[in-house]
């Protein structure tokens, strides 16, 4: 095959780029990360994750941005939290509208679960169900460092033992986009989830104890066995709460095929150099 065979059998794939390049302007441009729940506290039953109204969210919101978030988007290429077009430092922030329920939330919900009081373009969705929870729903046998359980089979909350207490940790994923909810297709993954770390005694068969998971378990479902009257008792635990959530970009549609033009061309080009 000669050069001028070569290059008139992809002058074709050449044409095609472009065309794709032209349309293709989508952007997934927010990277980093972002930690919230500076100041704000939630609300833990059986069937939800209540998240109270946060006073200190500047703009409102029932939580708020934290110091260490670096989070880079549209306006923001720095993450510098304060800079011009940045997040600000305690700035509110919406989570899921104020609750995480059992339910599967309405497409609506799950497209704007974390929203920002000064940032309106700035969304991140939330893909369901959260978690996946433990596999272990005997809560008697997370008695030591580090092991865990869930209170009941399918929850998506994860109860920890340290020292006596429980760290309950919930896992979240989605896109996290700079243009609004019509970006979502094409935004950023991201990663992370929310923390509470339970210390307070709980009462227990009339009696204050520690708040192990066992104990958190028996707090919800004395019976140890979660019945479905656990669900409307409303029981519930408040404690403070904070989340983490890292972006990471994609790369567009059209960078790929860039790339795969590129090296096209490259071959093209030593293809070239060895016929003449």
């Amino acid at each position: 095959m000669t050069w001028g065979t070569l290059r008139k059998a992809l002058a074709p794939v050449a044409v095609l780029a472009g065309g794709l390049l032209l349309v293709s302007n989508a952007s997934a441009s927010v990277i980093n990360t972002i930690l919230i729940g500076s100041s704000g506290n939630a609300t833990v039953s059986l069937s939800s994750v209540i998240f109270n109204n946060d006073p200190a969210a500047v703009g409102g919101g029932n939580s708020d941005v934290a110091n260490g978030s670096n989070l880079a988007f549209a306006g923001c290429a720095s993450g510098v939290l304060g800079t011009p077009g940045c997040l600000g430092l305690q700035e509110g922030v919406t989570v899921n509208n104020a609750d995480l329920t059992l339910v599967a939330p309405s497409a609506a919900n799950a497209n704007t679960f974390l929203t920002f009081a000064a940032h309106p373009n700035l969304v991140f969705s939330m893909v369901w169900p959260p978690g996946p929870g433990s596999a272990n729903t005997n809560c008697a046998t997370a008695n030591s460092n580090g092991l865990s359980c869930s209170i009941f089979a399918g929850s998506p909350i994860v109860l920890t033992y340290l020292n006596g207490d429980t760290f309950m940790g919930l896992g979240v994923h989605g896109r996290a986009s700079d243009t609004g909810v019509g970006g979502l297709a094409t935004a950023s993954s991201y990663s992370g989830g929310f923390s509470e770390f339970f210390t307070q005694q709980i009462l227990v068969g009339g009696v204050l104890v520690a708040p192990t998971p066992q104990n958190i378990q028996l707090f919800f479902c004395p019976s140890g066995t979660c019945q479905p009257a656990d669900f409307t008792s409303g029981r519930s635990i408040t404690s403070s709460l904070s989340g983490t959530f890292t972006a990471t970009s994609v790369p567009e549609p059209g960078t790929i095929l860039l790339t795969l033009l590129g090296g096209a061309l490259i071959g093209c080009n030593r293809f070239r150099r060895k016929t003449q």
